[in-house]
């Protein structure tokens, strides 16, 4: 699972290698951030040169938070921002990891953009595929909702059939 964040940047690179000597196939999975505030959307779009074309969504999400008053996705995700954007970050997100890895020598890399649940999306990728390992970012960009929510690699480590390493 991908999303962006530096702890997900490492645990692509555990599983780039983890792939490599044991001669699997890697799975990469992006969950559109509907979670995600405007300021980690900002930040992230600021540095992978998305901002032009992300930064109208991006202004309206904030202006939700701001009469909302709340800092925190879930309670206005469905009103706040529309896919089109997320759906380009997520792409952008799953675009450079296969790049990464192929660049690594790895052949076998399926990619998946999903919408819904990180978590349940992750879990539902995992029986789908009988995915034996899932190596994932231990906080993301949705901290602030994590620390309330509980995070979305705490709900797959507890509720996987596999194994799950979680990369900080």
């Amino acid at each position: 699972p991908l999303d962006g964040s530096s702890n997900a940047g490492r645990a692509l690179a555990l599983a780039i290698d983890m792939t490599k000597n044991y001669d699997a196939s890697l799975v990469l999975l992006h969950a559109l951030l509907r979670s995600a505030d405007s300021a980690a959307l900002r930040r992230f779009a600021e540095i992978e040169g998305l901002s032009k074309h992300v930064e109208p969504e991006v202004r309206r999400l904030q202006s939700t938070e701001d009469r909302l008053g709340l800092n925190l996705g879930e309670a206005y995700e469905d009103m706040a921002i529309s896919s089109r954007p997320l759906i380009d970050i997520g792409q952008h997100i799953l675009d450079n990891a296969e790049s990464n890895a192929k660049q690594k020598g790895i052949t076998h890399i399926d990619t998946l953009l999903v919408d819904g649940d990180p978590a349940d999306q992750i879990l539902r990728c995992i029986e789908e595929r009988d995915v034996d390992c899932v190596i994932m970012g231990s906080r993301g960009l949705s901290d602030i909702k994590g620390l309330f929510l509980g995070s979305v690699s705490h709900k797959v480590m507890n509720r996987a059939p596999c194994t799950c390493i979680a990369v900080k």
